[in-house]
């Protein structure tokens, strides 16, 4: 069974639906969901916001934490996280990803492959992580996208 898969079995089993918000992997994730069998059970919907305008807009991060604390950080994912599930904390879960993926981009404190990753369920307040990730483009996007798929619910 690959990560895809158990995380959809996780959220039939609770009767949970899911919601993604993506930066760096633009799309990614969610497409790695709907790529199995049996995700329209539990996929809701999802948001590619790459700029911050679109962060700010889509699911309400204040655009004070974007200048404060850039888009590639914890608190911008948390508040990535929870805005997906406003309005539906009780049955939906939500994984946020911002970062930079590369080649360019990166700076001395946020390195090409920093990338944080936030997850939301109803039973548990929001949590972040930040990751480190090496390779090529592509090959980061892939693995925030393994990433993301194994956050612990």
């Amino acid at each position: 069974m690959n990560k895809a898969q158990h995380l959809i079995q996780k959220l039939q089993q609770n009767h949970w639906q899911i919601r993604c918000v993506e930066s760096c992997t633009a799309g990614a994730l969610t497409a790695a969901i709907g790529s199995i069998a049996g995700a329209s059970s539990v996929l809701d919907r999802s948001w590619v916001t790459y700029s911050n305008q679109a962060k700010h807009e889509e699911v309400g991060v204040p655009l004070k934490t974007l200048e404060t604390y850039g888009a590639v950080s914890k608190e911008v994912v948390l508040s990535m996280a929870e805005g997906a599930v406003r309005g539906c904390e009780n049955h939906t879960l939500s994984l946020a990803v911002s970062g930079i993926a590369g080649p360019d981009g990166g700076r001395k404190n946020k390195p090409v492959g920093t990338v944080w990753i936030a997850c939301k369920t109803p039973s548990q307040a929001a949590y972040a992580q930040c990751f480190h990730f090496k390779g090529s483009r592509t090959e980061i996007q892939l693995q925030a996208v393994t990433q993301a798929l194994t956050m612990p619910l």
